[in-house]
């Protein structure tokens, strides 16, 4: 039988909302300053918990796969904290690049 192919053209969307309560955060460092000081006492490599920065890392990488996987792939990125919560990729108007705008790289600007 002959093969037919059929393409869909379907839309996705990845939403990721990243947690960056100080407290939780704040916690992790503690944890992994005194686990990294054990581990180098013994010469070993630290073994976490994870960062903000390792987890914002992760996300991107993430979400750039995501993207790759198909073009009208759509990624959102939401910063949440105990009090509120920002969409922080797309900005508004579509501008920026993920990585600079996750990790708090893009350009501060003030619209006049």
């Amino acid at each position: 039988l002959p093969m037919t192919s059929l393409t869909v053209c379907t839309m996705s969307l990845l939403t990721l909302i990243i947690d960056i309560s100080p407290p939780t955060w704040g916690h992790r460092h503690l944890l992994r300053t005194a686990q990294d000081k054990s581990q180098a006492s013994k010469s070993k490599p630290s073994v976490g918990p994870a960062t903000l920065d390792d987890v914002l890392t992760s996300c991107i990488t993430l979400g750039t796969s995501f993207s790759c996987l198909h073009r009208d792939n759509t990624l959102v990125v939401i910063a949440a904290t105990e009090e509120e919560a920002a969409v922080i990729y797309p900005r508004k108007g579509g501008e920026g690049n993920m990585e600079n705008v996750v990790m708090g790289l893009e350009d501060k600007r003030v619209d006049g």
